[in-house]
Protein backbone atom coordinates (compact mmCIF):
# COMPACT_ATOMS: atom_id res chain seq x y z
CA UNK A 1 0.00 0.00 0.00
CA UNK A 2 1.22 3.48 -0.85
CA UNK A 3 2.24 5.70 2.05
CA UNK A 4 3.24 9.40 2.04
CA UNK A 5 6.97 8.82 2.60
CA UNK A 6 7.49 5.85 0.29
CA UNK A 7 10.99 6.01 -1.20
CA UNK A 8 12.41 8.25 1.55
CA UNK A 9 15.41 6.90 3.49
CA UNK A 10 16.22 8.14 6.99
CA UNK A 11 19.46 7.60 8.91
CA UNK A 12 18.42 7.59 12.54
CA UNK A 13 20.84 8.35 15.38
CA UNK A 14 17.90 8.72 17.76
CA UNK A 15 18.73 8.38 21.44
CA UNK A 16 16.43 7.60 24.41
CA UNK A 17 12.95 8.95 23.49
CA UNK A 18 12.52 12.14 21.47
CA UNK A 19 14.65 11.23 18.46
CA UNK A 20 13.61 7.57 18.20
CA UNK A 21 9.91 8.36 18.48
CA UNK A 22 10.22 11.09 15.86
CA UNK A 23 11.80 8.72 13.35
CA UNK A 24 9.28 6.01 14.24
CA UNK A 25 6.55 8.38 13.07
CA UNK A 26 8.45 8.82 9.79
CA UNK A 27 8.67 5.04 9.53
CA UNK A 28 4.92 4.78 10.13
CA UNK A 29 4.39 7.06 7.13
CA UNK A 30 6.43 4.72 4.93
CA UNK A 31 10.01 5.98 5.22
CA UNK A 32 12.83 3.44 5.17
CA UNK A 33 14.47 4.13 8.55
CA UNK A 34 17.90 2.76 9.45
CA UNK A 35 18.80 3.10 13.11
CA UNK A 36 22.55 3.32 13.81
CA UNK A 37 24.10 2.59 17.21
CA UNK A 38 27.30 1.34 18.81
CA UNK A 39 27.79 -0.99 21.76
CA UNK A 40 30.21 1.34 23.59
CA UNK A 41 27.34 3.79 24.14
CA UNK A 42 24.12 1.82 24.05
CA UNK A 43 20.81 3.58 24.39
CA UNK A 44 19.96 3.55 28.10
CA UNK A 45 16.48 2.21 27.29
CA UNK A 46 18.00 -0.97 25.89
CA UNK A 47 18.91 -2.06 29.41
CA UNK A 48 17.27 0.33 31.89
CA UNK A 49 13.65 0.18 30.76
CA UNK A 50 11.41 -2.70 31.90
CA UNK A 51 12.49 -5.96 30.28
CA UNK A 52 10.07 -8.00 28.20
CA UNK A 53 8.82 -11.09 30.07
CA UNK A 54 10.45 -14.19 28.62
CA UNK A 55 9.29 -17.83 28.43
CA UNK A 56 10.15 -20.17 31.26
CA UNK A 57 13.63 -21.60 30.85
CA UNK A 58 15.12 -18.47 29.29
CA UNK A 59 18.53 -17.70 30.81
CA UNK A 60 18.11 -15.06 33.53
CA UNK A 61 19.52 -11.57 33.45
CA UNK A 62 18.95 -8.47 31.31
CA UNK A 63 19.50 -8.46 27.56
CA UNK A 64 20.19 -5.47 25.32
CA UNK A 65 17.41 -6.76 23.07
CA UNK A 66 14.66 -6.94 25.68
CA UNK A 67 14.16 -3.35 26.80
CA UNK A 68 10.45 -2.76 26.29
CA UNK A 69 10.69 1.03 25.90
CA UNK A 70 13.49 0.69 23.35
CA UNK A 71 11.55 -1.94 21.43
CA UNK A 72 8.50 0.32 21.32
CA UNK A 73 10.47 3.37 20.16
CA UNK A 74 12.30 1.51 17.39
CA UNK A 75 9.57 -0.65 15.90
CA UNK A 76 9.52 -0.79 12.12
CA UNK A 77 13.18 0.21 11.63
CA UNK A 78 16.24 -1.56 10.30
CA UNK A 79 18.95 -1.81 12.96
CA UNK A 80 22.69 -1.67 12.33
CA UNK A 81 25.76 -1.25 14.50
CA UNK A 82 28.48 1.18 13.43
CA UNK A 83 31.53 2.57 15.20
CA UNK A 84 31.47 6.27 14.23
CA UNK A 85 34.87 6.88 15.87
CA UNK A 86 36.65 4.43 13.63
CA UNK A 87 37.97 5.73 10.26
CA UNK A 88 36.46 2.75 8.45
CA UNK A 89 33.18 3.37 10.24
CA UNK A 90 33.22 6.95 9.02
CA UNK A 91 33.73 5.75 5.46
CA UNK A 92 30.77 3.40 5.76
CA UNK A 93 28.63 6.24 7.07
CA UNK A 94 29.63 8.38 4.09
CA UNK A 95 28.41 5.64 1.78
CA UNK A 96 25.15 5.36 3.69
CA UNK A 97 24.75 9.12 3.61
CA UNK A 98 24.94 9.11 -0.18
CA UNK A 99 21.83 6.90 -0.26
CA UNK A 100 19.84 8.90 2.31
CA UNK A 101 17.35 11.74 2.27
CA UNK A 102 17.24 12.64 5.98
CA UNK A 103 19.57 12.36 8.98
CA UNK A 104 18.03 12.74 12.44
CA UNK A 105 19.91 12.90 15.74
CA UNK A 106 19.15 14.19 19.24
CA UNK A 107 22.54 13.76 20.86
CA UNK A 108 24.18 16.57 22.81
CA UNK A 109 24.90 19.42 20.43
CA UNK A 110 28.51 18.71 19.46
CA UNK A 111 28.48 14.91 19.14
CA UNK A 112 28.12 14.66 15.36
CA UNK A 113 30.73 17.40 14.89
CA UNK A 114 33.14 15.48 17.13
CA UNK A 115 32.77 12.54 14.72
CA UNK A 116 33.55 14.84 11.80
CA UNK A 117 30.01 15.07 10.45
CA UNK A 118 28.59 18.50 11.06
CA UNK A 119 26.16 20.13 8.63
CA UNK A 120 28.80 21.47 6.24
CA UNK A 121 30.52 18.09 5.96
CA UNK A 122 27.28 16.20 5.43
CA UNK A 123 26.05 18.45 2.65
CA UNK A 124 29.45 18.29 0.95
CA UNK A 125 28.89 14.53 0.71
CA UNK A 126 25.16 14.69 -0.10
CA UNK A 127 24.24 18.24 -1.24
CA UNK A 128 20.48 17.71 -0.91
CA UNK A 129 20.50 16.03 2.51
CA UNK A 130 18.02 17.08 5.20
CA UNK A 131 19.79 17.16 8.57
CA UNK A 132 17.67 17.49 11.70
CA UNK A 133 19.63 18.21 14.86
CA UNK A 134 17.51 18.15 18.01
CA UNK A 135 19.52 18.65 21.21
CA UNK A 136 17.45 19.69 24.21
CA UNK A 137 18.09 23.43 23.95
CA UNK A 138 18.82 23.58 20.22
CA UNK A 139 22.27 24.00 18.66
CA UNK A 140 22.42 27.80 18.49
CA UNK A 141 22.29 30.17 21.45
CA UNK A 142 23.94 30.48 24.89
CA UNK A 143 22.44 27.18 26.08
CA UNK A 144 23.43 25.36 22.89
CA UNK A 145 25.89 23.01 24.59
CA UNK A 146 23.79 22.37 27.70
CA UNK A 147 22.57 18.83 28.26
CA UNK A 148 18.99 17.94 29.00
CA UNK A 149 16.29 15.30 29.12
CA UNK A 150 12.56 15.77 28.62
CA UNK A 151 11.83 16.93 32.20
CA UNK A 152 14.58 19.56 31.94
CA UNK A 153 13.10 20.91 28.72
CA UNK A 154 9.64 21.06 30.29
CA UNK A 155 11.05 23.01 33.24
CA UNK A 156 12.97 25.54 31.15
CA UNK A 157 10.02 25.90 28.76
CA UNK A 158 7.63 26.79 31.60
CA UNK A 159 5.39 23.72 31.63
CA UNK A 160 6.61 22.38 34.97
CA UNK A 161 5.87 25.68 36.72
CA UNK A 162 2.29 25.65 35.46
CA UNK A 163 1.35 22.16 36.65
CA UNK A 164 0.33 21.61 40.25
CA UNK A 165 -1.99 22.81 42.98
CA UNK A 166 -2.21 26.52 43.78
CA UNK A 167 -0.77 26.24 47.29
CA UNK A 168 1.97 23.72 46.49
CA UNK A 169 5.26 23.63 44.62
CA UNK A 170 5.25 23.03 40.85
CA UNK A 171 5.17 19.32 40.15
CA UNK A 172 5.17 19.02 36.36
CA UNK A 173 3.81 15.97 34.60
CA UNK A 174 4.15 12.43 35.90
CA UNK A 175 6.07 11.34 32.79
CA UNK A 176 8.75 12.89 30.60
CA UNK A 177 6.14 14.89 28.72
CA UNK A 178 8.42 16.57 26.18
CA UNK A 179 9.79 13.18 25.18
CA UNK A 180 6.26 12.47 24.01
CA UNK A 181 5.56 15.83 22.37
CA UNK A 182 8.99 16.64 20.92
CA UNK A 183 8.93 13.73 18.44
CA UNK A 184 5.95 15.20 16.60
CA UNK A 185 7.95 18.37 15.98
CA UNK A 186 10.88 16.28 14.73
CA UNK A 187 8.63 14.41 12.31
CA UNK A 188 6.82 17.53 11.10
CA UNK A 189 10.13 19.39 10.66
CA UNK A 190 11.45 16.45 8.63
CA UNK A 191 8.47 16.49 6.30
CA UNK A 192 8.54 20.27 5.94
CA UNK A 193 12.27 20.27 5.21
CA UNK A 194 11.83 17.42 2.74
CA UNK A 195 9.18 19.45 0.92
CA UNK A 196 11.55 22.44 0.78
CA UNK A 197 14.40 20.22 -0.46
CA UNK A 198 12.19 18.84 -3.23
CA UNK A 199 11.17 22.37 -4.28
CA UNK A 200 14.66 23.90 -4.27
CA UNK A 201 16.98 20.96 -4.86
CA UNK A 202 19.12 22.10 -1.93
CA UNK A 203 19.75 20.42 1.39
CA UNK A 204 18.16 21.76 4.57
CA UNK A 205 19.56 22.04 8.09
CA UNK A 206 16.98 22.07 10.90
CA UNK A 207 17.99 23.30 14.36
CA UNK A 208 15.27 22.03 16.69
CA UNK A 209 14.95 22.03 20.47
CA UNK A 210 12.61 20.40 22.98
CA UNK A 211 12.38 23.64 24.94
CA UNK A 212 10.70 25.51 22.07
CA UNK A 213 7.76 23.07 21.81
CA UNK A 214 7.38 23.27 25.61
CA UNK A 215 6.96 27.05 25.38
CA UNK A 216 4.27 26.57 22.72
CA UNK A 217 2.33 24.37 25.12
CA UNK A 218 2.11 26.94 27.90
CA UNK A 219 -1.11 28.43 26.54
CA UNK A 220 -1.70 32.15 26.90
CA UNK A 221 0.69 32.68 29.80
CA UNK A 222 3.21 34.67 27.73
CA UNK A 223 0.61 36.93 26.04
CA UNK A 224 -0.96 37.51 29.46
CA UNK A 225 2.39 38.64 30.84
CA UNK A 226 3.50 40.65 27.82
CA UNK A 227 0.17 42.44 27.41
CA UNK A 228 -1.07 42.74 30.98
CA UNK A 229 1.83 41.92 33.29
CA UNK A 230 -0.30 39.12 34.74
CA UNK A 231 1.67 36.17 36.09
CA UNK A 232 0.41 32.61 35.65
CA UNK A 233 -1.04 31.06 38.81
CA UNK A 234 -1.35 27.29 39.20
CA UNK A 235 -4.99 26.24 39.35
CA UNK A 236 -4.82 22.47 39.74
CA UNK A 237 -7.57 20.81 37.71
CA UNK A 238 -9.53 24.02 37.26
CA UNK A 239 -9.56 25.94 34.02
CA UNK A 240 -7.18 28.93 34.19
CA UNK A 241 -8.73 30.60 31.14
CA UNK A 242 -12.34 29.66 30.32
CA UNK A 243 -14.73 29.91 33.30
CA UNK A 244 -16.01 26.43 34.14
CA UNK A 245 -17.60 24.89 37.24
CA UNK A 246 -17.72 22.14 38.14
CA UNK A 247 -14.42 21.54 36.43
CA UNK A 248 -12.20 18.81 37.82
CA UNK A 249 -11.63 15.15 38.51
CA UNK A 250 -14.07 13.43 40.83
CA UNK A 251 -13.93 10.09 42.66
CA UNK A 252 -16.34 7.38 41.55
CA UNK A 253 -17.45 4.00 42.88
CA UNK A 254 -14.48 1.75 43.61
CA UNK A 255 -10.82 2.19 44.53
CA UNK A 256 -8.90 4.80 42.53
CA UNK A 257 -11.74 5.26 40.01
CA UNK A 258 -12.25 8.78 38.71
CA UNK A 259 -14.10 10.85 36.15
CA UNK A 260 -13.32 14.27 34.68
CA UNK A 261 -16.26 16.67 34.29
CA UNK A 262 -16.18 20.15 32.72
CA UNK A 263 -19.23 22.45 32.74
CA UNK A 264 -18.48 25.74 30.98
CA UNK A 265 -22.03 26.72 30.00
CA UNK A 266 -25.42 26.95 31.65
CA UNK A 267 -26.60 24.13 29.38
CA UNK A 268 -23.83 21.87 30.70
CA UNK A 269 -24.80 22.68 34.28
CA UNK A 270 -28.50 22.12 33.82
CA UNK A 271 -27.87 18.80 32.05
CA UNK A 272 -25.56 17.69 34.88
CA UNK A 273 -28.17 18.65 37.46
CA UNK A 274 -30.73 16.57 35.57
CA UNK A 275 -28.48 13.50 35.57
CA UNK A 276 -27.87 14.00 39.31
CA UNK A 277 -31.65 13.88 39.89
CA UNK A 278 -32.14 17.60 40.51
CA UNK A 279 -30.75 17.68 44.10
CA UNK A 280 -31.90 20.47 46.40
CA UNK A 281 -28.38 21.79 46.94
CA UNK A 282 -28.09 22.59 43.20
CA UNK A 283 -30.84 25.22 43.63
CA UNK A 284 -28.87 27.26 46.16
CA UNK A 285 -28.16 30.91 45.18
CA UNK A 286 -24.38 30.37 45.18
CA UNK A 287 -24.81 27.93 42.30
CA UNK A 288 -27.38 29.91 40.33
CA UNK A 289 -24.97 31.30 37.69
CA UNK A 290 -21.63 30.29 36.22
CA UNK A 291 -19.99 33.26 37.91
CA UNK A 292 -21.37 32.19 41.29
CA UNK A 293 -20.39 28.57 40.73
CA UNK A 294 -16.82 29.61 39.90
CA UNK A 295 -16.71 31.71 43.07
CA UNK A 296 -17.81 28.73 45.19
CA UNK A 297 -15.90 25.91 43.48
CA UNK A 298 -14.57 24.26 46.62
CA UNK A 299 -18.04 23.73 48.02
CA UNK A 300 -19.43 22.77 44.61
CA UNK A 301 -16.69 20.19 44.06
CA UNK A 302 -17.33 18.59 47.45
CA UNK A 303 -21.06 18.29 46.79
CA UNK A 304 -20.55 16.99 43.25
CA UNK A 305 -18.08 14.38 44.46
CA UNK A 306 -20.42 13.25 47.24
CA UNK A 307 -22.71 12.20 44.39
CA UNK A 308 -20.11 10.81 41.92
CA UNK A 309 -18.68 8.51 44.61
CA UNK A 310 -21.80 6.38 44.28
CA UNK A 311 -21.62 6.16 40.48
CA UNK A 312 -20.01 3.58 38.23
CA UNK A 313 -17.63 5.69 36.15
CA UNK A 314 -18.24 4.30 32.64
CA UNK A 315 -21.98 4.36 33.09
CA UNK A 316 -21.77 7.91 34.39
CA UNK A 317 -19.64 9.03 31.44
CA UNK A 318 -22.20 7.57 29.01
CA UNK A 319 -25.12 9.25 30.76
CA UNK A 320 -23.40 12.63 30.90
CA UNK A 321 -22.22 12.47 27.32
CA UNK A 322 -25.72 11.51 26.17
CA UNK A 323 -27.01 14.88 27.41
CA UNK A 324 -24.05 16.90 26.15
CA UNK A 325 -21.90 17.20 29.28
CA UNK A 326 -18.14 16.93 28.57
CA UNK A 327 -17.05 14.01 30.75
CA UNK A 328 -14.43 11.30 30.52
CA UNK A 329 -13.26 8.39 32.65
CA UNK A 330 -9.69 8.69 33.96
CA UNK A 331 -8.40 5.49 32.40
CA UNK A 332 -5.44 3.55 33.70
CA UNK A 333 -3.26 1.31 31.53
CA UNK A 334 -5.52 -1.72 31.87
CA UNK A 335 -8.58 0.34 30.93
CA UNK A 336 -6.94 1.63 27.77
CA UNK A 337 -5.44 -1.68 26.72
CA UNK A 338 -8.21 -4.13 27.59
CA UNK A 339 -11.55 -2.37 27.68
CA UNK A 340 -11.60 0.94 25.77
CA UNK A 341 -14.01 0.39 22.83
CA UNK A 342 -12.88 3.53 20.98
CA UNK A 343 -9.21 2.55 20.90
CA UNK A 344 -10.17 -1.00 19.92
CA UNK A 345 -12.36 0.27 17.07
CA UNK A 346 -9.48 2.39 15.75
CA UNK A 347 -7.10 -0.62 16.01
CA UNK A 348 -4.77 1.48 18.11
CA UNK A 349 -2.66 -1.35 19.55
CA UNK A 350 -0.62 -3.37 17.09
CA UNK A 351 1.01 -6.77 17.62
CA UNK A 352 4.74 -6.70 16.85
CA UNK A 353 7.01 -9.64 16.13
CA UNK A 354 10.59 -9.64 17.40
CA UNK A 355 13.59 -11.88 16.82
CA UNK A 356 14.29 -12.51 20.51
CA UNK A 357 11.30 -11.65 22.69
CA UNK A 358 7.73 -12.97 22.43
CA UNK A 359 5.27 -10.99 20.34
CA UNK A 360 4.26 -7.75 22.07
CA UNK A 361 1.73 -4.99 21.53
CA UNK A 362 2.72 -1.38 20.88
CA UNK A 363 0.85 1.86 20.44
CA UNK A 364 -0.20 2.51 16.88
CA UNK A 365 -0.06 5.75 14.95
CA UNK A 366 -2.92 8.10 15.94
CA UNK A 367 -3.82 9.15 12.38
CA UNK A 368 -6.08 7.24 10.00
CA UNK A 369 -5.90 7.92 6.25
CA UNK A 370 -8.69 7.42 3.73
CA UNK A 371 -6.75 4.94 1.58
CA UNK A 372 -4.30 3.31 3.98
CA UNK A 373 -3.33 3.62 7.62
CA UNK A 374 0.20 4.40 8.83
CA UNK A 375 1.67 1.44 10.72
CA UNK A 376 4.20 1.47 13.57
CA UNK A 377 5.68 -1.69 12.05
CA UNK A 378 7.02 0.38 9.17
CA UNK A 379 8.76 -1.16 6.18
CA UNK A 380 10.23 -4.04 8.19
CA UNK A 381 6.84 -5.33 9.34
CA UNK A 382 8.51 -6.09 12.66
CA UNK A 383 9.10 -4.70 16.11
CA UNK A 384 12.53 -3.29 16.95
CA UNK A 385 15.71 -4.86 15.64
CA UNK A 386 18.09 -6.73 17.89
CA UNK A 387 21.48 -5.07 18.20
CA UNK A 388 23.13 -5.13 14.74
CA UNK A 389 20.45 -7.46 13.39
CA UNK A 390 20.37 -5.97 9.90
CA UNK A 391 24.09 -5.41 9.33
CA UNK A 392 24.22 -7.97 6.52
CA UNK A 393 21.08 -6.63 4.86
CA UNK A 394 22.07 -2.95 4.94
CA UNK A 395 25.83 -3.19 4.49
CA UNK A 396 25.70 -6.21 2.19
CA UNK A 397 22.59 -5.68 0.06
CA UNK A 398 22.38 -1.88 0.11
CA UNK A 399 26.08 -0.98 0.03
CA UNK A 400 27.35 -4.12 -1.68
CA UNK A 401 29.97 -5.05 0.91
CA UNK A 402 30.99 -8.70 0.50
CA UNK A 403 30.50 -11.24 3.29
CA UNK A 404 34.25 -11.67 3.84
CA UNK A 405 34.71 -7.92 4.27
CA UNK A 406 31.73 -7.76 6.62
CA UNK A 407 33.31 -10.47 8.75
CA UNK A 408 36.60 -8.56 8.82
CA UNK A 409 34.82 -5.30 9.75
CA UNK A 410 33.05 -7.09 12.56
CA UNK A 411 36.28 -8.62 13.81
CA UNK A 412 37.90 -5.17 13.75
CA UNK A 413 35.02 -3.71 15.77
CA UNK A 414 33.90 -1.37 13.01
CA UNK A 415 30.43 -2.92 12.76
Amino acid sequence: MSLPLDGVRVLDFGWVNAGPKGTRYLSSYGADVIHLEWKARLDILRVNSPQHPMPEGTPPGPSVNRGSSFNTNHAGKWGVSLNMRDPKGKEIFKRLLQTADIVVENYSATTMESWGFGWETMRSIRPDIVYIQAPGFGRKGPYGTYRTYGPTAAAIGGLTYQVGLPDRYPCGYGVSFMDGVGPYFIASAAMGALRQRDRTGRGVYVDLSQVGPAVLLTGTSIPEWSANGTAYVRTGNRSPYIPAAPHGVYACEGDEKWIAIACSTEEHWQALVGVMGDPDWAKRPEFSTLEERCAHQDELDALAESWTRGQERYDLMARLQSVGVPAGVCQDTRDRYETDPQLAHRRYFVRARHSEVPDYDIEGHPTLFSDTDPSPLGRTGMGAACYGEHNARIYGELLGIADAELAALSEAEVI
